[in-house]
């Protein structure tokens, strides 16, 4: 009679098992990956780009899916094809198909309440990187929102500073600037930076032009040079409106005009290298290779937060780009030998791989990542 209740009561525990869920694999709860094991549970991470087909934007991708592919996760990746209805159509879609997180760029700006309702409501976690929207609405989030796992960009300010040092420090004392649109962050900062430093310094900012896109720059680089001839230099606030300040200043010969630029792509670089450019910045995309382990941290279990409980605010800073080192630039950013983050160094961003993990380790590696640092993860110095 014991035998047989014991069967019963084994076959009813099997069968509550089953209904609730016991096969199901869930999200690891902190302790679960306190062996820094690897081969913890793999997620499905939605990730998004402003739109395609515009080299900066793309590496901005290609940064975020190669860190989580890295890291053995699969991503689904969208565009927003330039458009806030696009971007925000794009975040339901990734809540609606189920993914395990979300790792978004707000370019938009005022679509950045949104996503935090829709990710708050499907119950998933995200971060934001490059384009993170107004820092008023990331503190409401980190301070509303549990799914919230921190915003990371580049500091603009700083980027566009450096510019105007540079360039000074090279001779020039009459600047024009050109970039995208007003009302677009990562321009106006840049803005800001270079005409603070430029004209503390004793330089003259003498004209800027804006552009909804880069089609707009050869037309307006065109109008903006033609009326201040004796400009000794650009400053481009992306690599995007480098094609088109050249052009202008070939069809004006201006042949001692100096271009600068921030954003440095690999179109750029080959400018930088060769003289055409005279020297610019990045940093920009070291953004998107972190902020994805923000997301990952959460998931295991680890929600990484600041000083205050919250969710970090954090920024990367521009390092400089010229003939002196541009050669090992294109060698980390854009060849098959070296990557600006090595699997190391996104191992040990990571709870599953490296279990004593904080927001200390972020905080320390954005404040001495650079050119050389990269260099040396890679081996290559």
């Amino acid at each position: 009679m014991k035998r047989k209740i014991s069967i019963i009561l084994a076959a009813v525990m099997l069968v509550s098992c089953v209904f609730a869920g016991c096969g199901k694999t869930e999200t690891p709860a902190a302790g679960d990956a306190s062996n820094g094991n690897s081969s913890a549970s793999r997620y499905t991470i939605g990730i998004n780009t402003w739109g395609s087909g515009v080299p900066v934007l793309d590496m901005f991708g290609d940064a975020k899916q190669y860190t989580l592919e890295t890291l053995g996760n699969t991503v689904s990746r969208m565009s927003d094809d330039f458009t806030a209805d696009k971007e925000l159509q794009n975040v339901q879609n990734m809540c609606a198909s189920g993914v395990d997180g979300i790792v978004f760029q707000a370019a938009a700006v005022s679509t950045v309440p949104q996503i935090g309702t829709e990710c708050a409501n499907a119950k998933i976690p995200f971060a934001f990187d490059v384009f993170v929207g107004e820092n008023p609405d990331l503190e409401k989030l980190a301070a509303n929102n549990e799914y919230y796992c921190g915003a990371i960009d580049l500091d603009m300010v700083s980027d566009g500073a450096a510019i105007a040092q540079m360039a000074y420090d090279n001779g020039c004392r009459a600047a024009c600037m050109i970039g995208g649109n007003i009302g677009d962050n990562n321009m106006d900062q840049r803005s800001q930076g270079f005409t603070e430093r430029f004209t503390a310094l004793g330089g003259t900012v003498l004209a800027e032009a804006r552009c909804t896109d880069n089609s707009e720059c050869p037309t307006k680089a065109m109008d903006m040079l033609s009326a201040n001839k004796n400009a000794d230099c650009v400053y481009c606030f992306v690599g995007d409106y480098i094609e088109g300040t050249l052009t202008a200043k070939d069809n004006l010969s201006m042949n001692d005009l100096q271009i600068y630029v921030s954003c440095v792509d690999e179109g750029t670089a080959n400018y930088i290298k060769d003289g055409t450019v005279v020297g610019g910045n990045d940093g920009i995309s070291l953004a998107s290779y972190i902020s994805s382990t923000l997301v990952l941290n959460y998931l295991a279990g680890h929600k990484i937060v600041d000083e205050n409980g919250k969710a970090p605010r954090l920024s990367t800073h521009p390092f400089r780009v010229d003939q002196n080192n541009v050669e090992n630039y294109i060698k980390v950013f854009f060849s098959d030998s070296a990557k600006p983050f090595t699997k190391g160094m996104l191992e040990n961003l990571v709870y599953t791989t490296n279990p004593n993990v904080s927001y200390q380790d972020y905080v320390d590696l954005i404040a001495n990542i650079d050119l050389d640092y990269m260099l040396k993860a890679n081996g290559l110095a």
